[in-house]
Protein backbone atom coordinates (compact mmCIF):
# COMPACT_ATOMS: atom_id res chain seq x y z
CA UNK A 1 0.00 0.00 0.00
CA UNK A 2 1.57 3.43 -1.01
CA UNK A 3 2.15 5.73 1.58
CA UNK A 4 0.09 9.04 2.47
CA UNK A 5 1.71 12.07 1.07
CA UNK A 6 1.34 15.04 3.44
CA UNK A 7 2.14 17.90 0.67
CA UNK A 8 -0.19 21.14 1.92
CA UNK A 9 0.06 23.22 4.57
CA UNK A 10 -2.40 24.07 6.66
CA UNK A 11 -4.52 27.13 5.91
CA UNK A 12 -3.39 28.69 9.03
CA UNK A 13 0.27 28.43 8.35
CA UNK A 14 -0.28 29.24 4.82
CA UNK A 15 -2.14 32.50 5.86
CA UNK A 16 0.50 33.67 7.42
CA UNK A 17 2.92 32.67 4.49
CA UNK A 18 1.07 35.16 2.53
CA UNK A 19 0.44 38.30 4.47
CA UNK A 20 0.16 41.74 2.86
CA UNK A 21 2.53 43.48 0.97
CA UNK A 22 5.21 42.33 -1.28
CA UNK A 23 8.98 43.31 -2.99
CA UNK A 24 10.39 43.65 -6.16
CA UNK A 25 12.34 40.40 -7.48
CA UNK A 26 15.64 40.57 -9.80
CA UNK A 27 16.98 37.45 -11.23
CA UNK A 28 19.96 37.48 -13.12
CA UNK A 29 21.19 34.43 -15.53
CA UNK A 30 25.22 34.41 -16.55
CA UNK A 31 27.51 31.88 -17.51
CA UNK A 32 31.23 32.17 -17.64
CA UNK A 33 32.62 31.78 -21.23
CA UNK A 34 36.40 31.38 -21.81
CA UNK A 35 38.14 34.65 -23.74
CA UNK A 36 41.56 33.30 -23.26
CA UNK A 37 44.05 30.54 -21.87
CA UNK A 38 43.34 31.52 -18.49
CA UNK A 39 40.37 34.41 -18.67
CA UNK A 40 36.69 34.03 -18.69
CA UNK A 41 34.02 36.91 -18.90
CA UNK A 42 30.24 36.64 -17.78
CA UNK A 43 28.29 35.90 -20.42
CA UNK A 44 24.28 36.97 -19.80
CA UNK A 45 21.90 33.94 -20.82
CA UNK A 46 19.20 35.93 -22.68
CA UNK A 47 15.67 34.50 -23.37
CA UNK A 48 15.49 32.15 -20.07
CA UNK A 49 12.20 31.20 -19.31
CA UNK A 50 12.34 31.90 -15.30
CA UNK A 51 9.44 30.86 -12.99
CA UNK A 52 9.16 32.59 -9.20
CA UNK A 53 6.99 29.71 -7.53
CA UNK A 54 5.40 29.57 -4.47
CA UNK A 55 6.17 26.24 -3.33
CA UNK A 56 9.56 23.81 -3.51
CA UNK A 57 8.73 21.71 -6.67
CA UNK A 58 11.72 19.92 -5.64
CA UNK A 59 10.70 18.51 -2.43
CA UNK A 60 7.01 17.99 -3.83
CA UNK A 61 8.63 15.79 -6.44
CA UNK A 62 10.77 13.94 -3.83
CA UNK A 63 7.79 12.91 -1.71
CA UNK A 64 5.96 11.79 -4.38
CA UNK A 65 8.79 9.57 -5.77
CA UNK A 66 9.15 8.26 -1.83
CA UNK A 67 5.87 7.69 -1.64
CA UNK A 68 5.58 5.50 -5.01
CA UNK A 69 5.80 1.59 -5.06
CA UNK A 70 8.70 1.45 -6.99
CA UNK A 71 12.18 3.78 -7.57
CA UNK A 72 12.43 5.59 -10.64
CA UNK A 73 14.51 3.79 -13.23
CA UNK A 74 18.33 5.20 -13.04
CA UNK A 75 20.51 5.95 -15.66
CA UNK A 76 23.38 2.93 -16.15
CA UNK A 77 27.18 4.24 -15.70
CA UNK A 78 27.84 2.52 -19.30
CA UNK A 79 25.22 5.82 -20.51
CA UNK A 80 27.65 8.33 -19.11
CA UNK A 81 30.85 6.82 -20.26
CA UNK A 82 28.98 6.48 -23.87
CA UNK A 83 28.14 10.06 -23.64
CA UNK A 84 31.70 11.34 -22.59
CA UNK A 85 33.17 8.64 -26.00
CA UNK A 86 30.74 10.62 -28.22
CA UNK A 87 32.11 13.80 -26.88
CA UNK A 88 35.49 12.62 -27.45
CA UNK A 89 34.69 11.56 -31.02
CA UNK A 90 33.03 14.69 -32.02
CA UNK A 91 36.19 16.75 -30.59
CA UNK A 92 38.39 14.54 -32.79
CA UNK A 93 36.33 15.17 -36.01
CA UNK A 94 35.88 18.45 -35.44
CA UNK A 95 39.87 18.86 -35.09
CA UNK A 96 40.95 16.97 -37.83
CA UNK A 97 37.99 18.06 -40.44
CA UNK A 98 39.08 22.40 -39.45
CA UNK A 99 42.99 21.46 -40.32
CA UNK A 100 41.68 19.67 -43.49
CA UNK A 101 39.38 22.66 -44.28
CA UNK A 102 42.64 24.97 -43.68
CA UNK A 103 45.50 22.89 -45.49
CA UNK A 104 42.89 22.83 -48.39
CA UNK A 105 42.84 26.29 -48.88
CA UNK A 106 46.50 26.82 -48.57
CA UNK A 107 46.56 23.71 -51.30
CA UNK A 108 44.26 25.96 -53.54
CA UNK A 109 46.54 28.80 -53.16
CA UNK A 110 49.67 27.56 -54.09
CA UNK A 111 47.64 25.95 -57.14
CA UNK A 112 46.86 29.29 -57.80
CA UNK A 113 50.09 30.71 -57.96
CA UNK A 114 51.59 27.62 -59.65
CA UNK A 115 48.88 28.53 -62.34
CA UNK A 116 50.13 31.82 -63.04
CA UNK A 117 53.86 30.90 -63.35
CA UNK A 118 56.57 29.25 -66.16
CA UNK A 119 56.70 26.11 -65.61
CA UNK A 120 60.55 25.52 -66.45
CA UNK A 121 61.17 28.19 -63.63
CA UNK A 122 62.81 27.55 -60.26
CA UNK A 123 60.14 29.08 -58.56
CA UNK A 124 57.39 26.74 -59.70
CA UNK A 125 59.78 23.23 -58.94
CA UNK A 126 59.79 24.73 -55.30
CA UNK A 127 56.04 25.18 -55.47
CA UNK A 128 55.56 22.16 -56.70
CA UNK A 129 56.92 20.08 -54.13
CA UNK A 130 55.51 22.16 -51.72
CA UNK A 131 52.02 21.15 -53.08
CA UNK A 132 52.97 17.44 -53.34
CA UNK A 133 53.95 17.00 -50.16
CA UNK A 134 50.77 19.23 -48.94
CA UNK A 135 48.47 17.15 -50.37
CA UNK A 136 49.59 13.88 -49.35
CA UNK A 137 48.69 15.61 -45.66
CA UNK A 138 45.66 17.07 -46.47
CA UNK A 139 44.73 13.40 -47.71
CA UNK A 140 45.45 12.15 -44.53
CA UNK A 141 44.06 14.22 -43.17
CA UNK A 142 40.32 13.70 -44.81
CA UNK A 143 40.58 9.92 -44.04
CA UNK A 144 41.44 10.84 -40.57
CA UNK A 145 38.91 13.67 -40.64
CA UNK A 146 36.11 10.46 -42.28
CA UNK A 147 36.97 7.71 -39.91
CA UNK A 148 36.49 9.61 -36.67
CA UNK A 149 32.84 10.72 -38.04
CA UNK A 150 32.08 7.20 -38.18
CA UNK A 151 33.33 6.77 -35.14
CA UNK A 152 31.17 9.48 -33.68
CA UNK A 153 28.13 8.80 -35.63
CA UNK A 154 28.23 4.86 -34.47
CA UNK A 155 28.84 5.96 -30.95
CA UNK A 156 25.75 8.40 -31.28
CA UNK A 157 23.89 5.97 -32.44
CA UNK A 158 24.33 3.50 -30.14
CA UNK A 159 23.66 6.29 -27.55
CA UNK A 160 20.56 7.75 -29.01
CA UNK A 161 19.33 3.64 -28.35
CA UNK A 162 19.99 3.23 -25.45
CA UNK A 163 18.57 7.09 -24.83
CA UNK A 164 14.99 6.01 -26.12
CA UNK A 165 14.78 3.07 -23.87
CA UNK A 166 15.64 4.62 -20.50
CA UNK A 167 13.15 7.31 -21.57
CA UNK A 168 10.53 5.54 -22.11
CA UNK A 169 10.66 3.50 -19.17
CA UNK A 170 11.14 7.24 -17.00
CA UNK A 171 7.96 8.67 -18.84
CA UNK A 172 6.43 5.10 -17.48
CA UNK A 173 6.92 5.59 -14.25
CA UNK A 174 6.82 9.11 -13.77
CA UNK A 175 3.19 9.87 -15.88
CA UNK A 176 2.09 7.01 -12.60
CA UNK A 177 4.24 8.26 -9.53
CA UNK A 178 3.35 12.23 -10.09
CA UNK A 179 -0.18 11.75 -11.75
CA UNK A 180 -1.33 13.84 -8.83
CA UNK A 181 1.24 16.61 -9.03
CA UNK A 182 -1.14 18.81 -10.60
CA UNK A 183 -3.84 18.80 -8.14
CA UNK A 184 -1.22 18.89 -5.57
CA UNK A 185 0.37 22.32 -6.55
CA UNK A 186 -3.62 23.77 -7.45
CA UNK A 187 -4.51 23.18 -4.05
CA UNK A 188 -1.57 24.29 -2.39
CA UNK A 189 -1.76 27.90 -4.15
CA UNK A 190 -4.79 28.23 -3.85
CA UNK A 191 -4.44 27.36 0.20
CA UNK A 192 -1.43 29.80 0.21
CA UNK A 193 -3.03 32.83 -1.81
CA UNK A 194 -0.82 33.00 -4.40
CA UNK A 195 0.29 32.09 -7.83
CA UNK A 196 3.25 31.10 -9.75
CA UNK A 197 4.84 34.50 -11.51
CA UNK A 198 6.96 33.61 -14.54
CA UNK A 199 8.88 36.52 -17.20
CA UNK A 200 12.18 35.76 -19.19
CA UNK A 201 15.36 36.89 -19.18
CA UNK A 202 16.35 40.18 -21.61
CA UNK A 203 19.58 40.71 -23.63
CA UNK A 204 20.95 41.60 -20.17
CA UNK A 205 20.17 38.43 -18.82
CA UNK A 206 17.21 39.96 -16.34
CA UNK A 207 14.23 38.87 -15.10
CA UNK A 208 12.09 40.67 -13.53
CA UNK A 209 9.30 40.26 -10.98
CA UNK A 210 7.03 42.93 -9.56
CA UNK A 211 5.10 43.15 -5.99
CA UNK A 212 6.25 39.99 -5.18
CA UNK A 213 3.83 38.84 -2.15
CA UNK A 214 5.73 38.06 0.96
CA UNK A 215 6.66 34.60 2.10
CA UNK A 216 9.14 31.99 1.00
CA UNK A 217 9.35 31.55 -2.71
CA UNK A 218 11.84 29.29 -5.18
CA UNK A 219 13.55 30.93 -8.50
CA UNK A 220 13.32 27.80 -11.15
CA UNK A 221 14.78 27.84 -14.66
CA UNK A 222 16.65 25.33 -17.16
CA UNK A 223 19.26 25.83 -19.44
CA UNK A 224 19.44 23.16 -21.81
CA UNK A 225 22.76 22.10 -23.41
CA UNK A 226 23.94 19.13 -25.56
CA UNK A 227 24.60 16.53 -23.23
CA UNK A 228 23.08 18.26 -20.24
CA UNK A 229 20.90 20.86 -18.33
CA UNK A 230 21.70 23.81 -15.98
CA UNK A 231 18.69 23.26 -13.59
CA UNK A 232 17.57 25.80 -10.56
CA UNK A 233 15.40 25.51 -7.71
CA UNK A 234 17.08 28.95 -5.74
CA UNK A 235 14.86 29.00 -2.46
CA UNK A 236 14.25 33.26 -1.53
CA UNK A 237 12.62 34.76 1.31
CA UNK A 238 10.20 37.91 0.36
CA UNK A 239 9.45 40.79 3.36
CA UNK A 240 6.94 43.47 2.67
CA UNK A 241 8.79 45.59 1.79
CA UNK A 242 12.08 44.69 2.20
CA UNK A 243 15.02 44.94 -0.43
CA UNK A 244 16.00 41.75 -2.19
CA UNK A 245 19.76 41.24 -3.30
CA UNK A 246 19.49 39.91 -6.77
CA UNK A 247 19.24 36.45 -7.34
CA UNK A 248 22.25 35.21 -9.72
CA UNK A 249 21.78 32.04 -11.67
CA UNK A 250 25.02 30.62 -12.57
CA UNK A 251 26.77 27.27 -13.53
CA UNK A 252 28.03 27.25 -9.72
CA UNK A 253 25.13 27.12 -8.12
CA UNK A 254 23.08 25.18 -10.71
CA UNK A 255 22.48 21.44 -10.80
CA UNK A 256 23.84 19.23 -14.17
CA UNK A 257 21.60 17.04 -14.66
CA UNK A 258 22.25 14.50 -18.03
CA UNK A 259 20.17 14.72 -20.46
CA UNK A 260 19.04 11.48 -22.18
Amino acid sequence: MKRRVLILATAAAAGAMSACGGSDVTVLAQLEAATGAETTEAVALSALPVRLLPYDRDALFDSLAQAYAEPEPQLPDTMFELQQQVAERQREWQQANNRWLTLRDSLRTILDRMNRMDRSSGEYLVLFRDYDDLETEVNQLQRQADESFRDFEQLQNRLSEQSQEIRAARRVWSDEAYAPVDSIITARMEAMGREALADTTSAQGVARFRGVKSGRWWVHARYDRQFDELYWNEPIDVERGGEIPPVRLTEENAEVRPKL
